[in-house]
């Protein structure tokens, strides 16, 4: 494995303003490393094809930080491509790499950028690693300190789904104040799961404080990546923020949802896509997630700004076009 002095996705690890992704760019002087920021940046604002073309030259190249940059973004941009063997595929991969990284006793930097990779993908994707992979924790200070945000998002998410909300919600907190500056990509992904272990706390208006404030770190930089992967744990937050208020950009992000959620469900659960995501709008997917973790219907209309009445029209809805007579068994389609 060849030695590399390089990073592992290097717009994620740069500090700007919101905004001024562009020029985060401009200021990487390694070409390829350059190049790999674009397929970061296409991918992060949602434009998965160009993310693809950007990147596919660099699925076999022997810098092993090239490499894994370009394996992470090429998985989940054919996720939402709709080819969820060519995301399986980069996975492998990465876990080959890690795999050699450690056999060969790679530098500390490398088994952390292969860790990192590992850890990102199968996270997100709900698939556990491989029994005997090291812990991510123990190479998280090896990593730089944009990256090791990000890495902590990841270990906090991972406790979110063990339902310790609280202790995620800690977690992340404790990121942003170990920050020395504004790491915009990994900040909004901190602040999704923030905000998620908020609405499972019943903090309410905390969370849509907080997906308010990620909106404005990603809106200028039209980052909607984030909140297309998090839009069904962050249960009709997203509506209540910009649904109203920038119409385009929400449809925009209905569309990645759509489209991203199918990619996930050909992986997990091919038998019910078609009724999960072809069936529910993203609307009707965030009241169906709140349901199934048995919030009222009063909870749900104030969470939302809706009325009583139009949450329980929306429910009525659910059930007949999932064809289940109860309110209990929505879980068994959504709550993957």
């Amino acid at each position: 494995m060849k030695i590399s002095d390089r990073v592992i996705l290097p717009l994620v690890g740069s500090a700007f303003q919101s905004g001024k992704a562009a020029e985060a760019i401009e200021k990487i002087e390694d070409k390829e490393l350059a190049q790999i920021a674009q397929g970061e940046y296409y991918f992060f604002s949602a434009q998965a094809e160009k993310c693809v073309e950007t990147v596919k030259d660099y699925l076999d190249h022997d810098d092993v930080m090239l490499r894994l940059s370009a394996d992470m973004l090429y998985t989940f941009a054919n996720l939402t491509l709709g080819d969820p063997q060519a995301a399986q595929r980069t996975r492998e991969d990465v876990h080959q790499c890690l795999t050699q990284a450690m056999q060969e006793d790679a530098a500390v930097n490398v088994k952390a950028a292969c860790l990192f990779a590992f850890y990102v993908i199968s996270i997100f994707l709900h698939i556990p690693p491989e029994e005997g992979t090291p812990p991510l924790q123990q190479y998280i200070p090896y990593l730089p300190i944009g990256q090791r945000l990000f890495a902590v998002s990841l270990l906090a998410h991972e406790i979110y789904l063990r339902q310790d909300y609280a202790k995620a919600k800690g977690v992340v907190q404790g990121a942003f104040l170990m920050a020395d500056g504004v790491y915009p990509i990994s900040m909004i992904y901190l602040s999704c799961v923030q905000a998620m272990c908020q609405i499972n706390l019943k903090e309410q208006e905390e969370a849509i404080r907080t997906v308010s404030q990620a909106w404005e770190w990603a809106r200028f930089d039209k980052f909607m990546e984030p909140f297309i992967e998090y839009h069904g744990l962050l249960q009709g937050v997203l509506e209540v923020c910009i649904r109203k208020k920038e119409p385009e950009m929400y449809k925009k992000l209905v569309d990645g949802v759509l489209a991203f959620s199918r990619g996930w469900m050909k992986i997990h659960n091919p038998k019910m896509q078609k009724a999960v995501t072809d069936l529910l709008t993203p609307l009707e997917f965030s009241i169906a997630m709140l349901a199934c973790r048995d919030w009222t219907n009063q909870e749900i209309a104030e969470h939302l700004g809706l009325s009583v009445n139009t949450v329980k029209h929306y429910v009525s809805g659910i059930l007949e076009k999932l064809q289940i007579d109860k309110r209990d068994k929505i879980k068994e389609f959504v709550n993957q």
